[in-house]
Parts: structure tokens; sequence; C-alpha cells
């Protein structure tokens, strides 16, 4: 199962500001499935002089690289942006839905496994779950093949819940448990942020969330790949580094902000989260922080 995932990949993508924006059509990687969550801000595909398109972002942008790409493609990101690129290789994708074309959509059928169209790309609706999804990908607390494995797996997942089930005119039991879990998810999420310094407890989460605390931690951990407290970390590091990136606050300042009354805590929460500890990380070179 590793040798498997090993060829998938994911990639945050980042803006270049001295080109007004990234060329995304870098990111590809041949004989492969691209999927392009737009979390924020849009694209612009240019596939020739007469056809432009704009894509605004809360968007999935399907892309087969199988497929011969023209030359003249342009995907461009905009300087304002939140996206993530995922890749599936082509063998892998044709393989797993040889046999399941009639619960796909005749476009993705097209696309997936061909007759393909001229321009190898489709466009869907970024779904909220989509949203509390990428955030939760990877477990930056697991070792690298552990959480390659993992990363694999819920690629997988995505993967075949995003191109199997959208036919279907009714929710099935299991979409619906998983859509009532990253909703779940998605507002503990929210309540963290709101307040790092000063954190809702499990019960008061459970309470937001209309379930018992028990049953909160066991589906957010199943969901989100992380325990509530790690993912307050990952979340209160997360608002430091962009603090300590930009020069609003020192570290002891980054640290008061986000809840930390400690300064050694916060540097080992700091370097469990971001390999390096936060003096290094306001030095690291500029081209790290894309």
């Amino acid at each position: 199962m590793s040798l498997l995932y090993s060829a998938f990949e994911s990639r945050w993508l980042a803006a270049d500001a001295n080109h007004g924006g990234t060329h995304w059509l870098q990111a590809l990687r041949p004989g492969a499935v691209m999927v392009l969550l737009l979390l924020d801000g849009g694209v612009r595909v240019d596939w020739s002089m007469s056809h432009q398109r704009e894509i605004s972002g809360n968007s999935l942008i399907w892309i087969n690289t199988a497929v011969a790409i023209p030359t003249d493609w342009r995907l461009l990101g905009e300087k304002k942006h939140e996206a993530l690129a995922l890749h599936f290789p082509i063998d892998w994708v044709q393989t797993s839905l040889t046999h399941l074309q009639q619960e796909m959509s005749a476009d993705f059928r097209s696309l997936l496994l061909g007759p393909h169209s001229a321009t190898a790309l489709i466009t869907r609706p970024l779904e909220a779950e989509d949203r509390v999804w990428a955030h939760s990908l990877m477990a930056s607390t697991l070792c690298s093949a552990a959480r390659q494995l993992l990363e694999g797996s819920r690629m997988s997942e995505f993967f075949f819940r995003k191109v199997l089930t959208e036919s279907k005119g009714e929710e099935l039991f299991c979409t619906r448990t998983r859509r009532l879990s990253l909703e779940r998810v998605a507002k503990v999420r929210k309540a963290l942020l709101e307040n790092l310094e000063e954190p809702l407890n499990l019960d008061e989460l459970a309470r937001l969330c209309g379930c018992n605390p028990q049953y909160l931690s066991r589906t957010f951990s199943e969901t989100a790949g992380t325990t509530i407290s790690l993912y307050l970390r990952r979340l209160r590091i997360e608002r430091a580094a962009e603090l300590l990136a930009k020069g609003h606050a020192n570290a002891s300042e980054a640290a008061l902000e986000v809840g930390y009354r400690s300064l050694s805590h916060f540097s080992q929460a700091f370097r469990a989260e971001k390999g390096i500890s936060p003096s290094d990380w306001v030095r690291r070179p500029v081209a790290d922080s894309a």
C-alpha cells in the first residue's frame, strides 16, 4: 500500500508576486490526474488566443495531464489565494475506475477514461467539507512514512467520493456520516480560531457540536487525523508563525498572543510543528516562506 501511495502527491501552491501570479502549469505532473482545490482567489486558464477562462475561488479543477496539453496553455494564480494541488497517477485512476463507469457522470468518464475532450479540464463547486478536508490532510506530528501512508489513504478516499457519488440522487448513509463529521471539525476549528488564547474545553466544544465529549473526541480524531489538543497546537503555531514572519511580534509576544504563558513550552510546540525554533523561523530564507 505504501508503494502505491508513494506515487500520490499533494502540494500547496504559492503565488509569485514578481510575476503577478504563479504559472501553476509548472505544477502539473505528466501522466496524472490533477485536482486543484481553489480555497481562495482564482485562476485564469488560457489555451489559445480565442479560449480563455476565468475560474473563481471556491472551485475544484480537474485536469488530465495524460492527455496532451497544448504548449500555449497558461494556468495563472492570483496574488492572494489559497490552493491545494493533488496528483493521482493515471494508471491507478484508470485501473481503479475501469469497472465503475456506470457510477460516474459523463464528463468524468470522458476526462478520466476517454474519449477525451480537447481541453482535458472540468470544474466543480468546492463544498464546505472539501475546505475542512484540505486543511486536515496532513498530520504533521507523524513520521514521514506514516504521514505518506495516511495522506495517500485520504487522497484516495477524496478521489472516489468526488468521482463516484455526485450522480446519486440521495445521500448515502456513509456519505451523510462523513459530512456530519466534517461539519463538526469545521465548528471546532472555527471555535478554536476565534479564541486561541483561551480556547473552549472539550465539554464546551461538545455542547457547541451537539454531541457528547467522548464521541466528539473520537470522531474528530478519525476525521481530522489528529486529536483536538494537537489540532489546537497546530492552529496556534500557524498563527504565531504568521506573526513572526510578518514582523508583527517577537517570540515572547507571539507566544502570549496564541495562549502560551511559557516561552519554553511555546518553543517546544513550535519546533514540533515547524521542525525549527521560532528564532530560526524568523531567520530562514524568504524563499522558504512561500
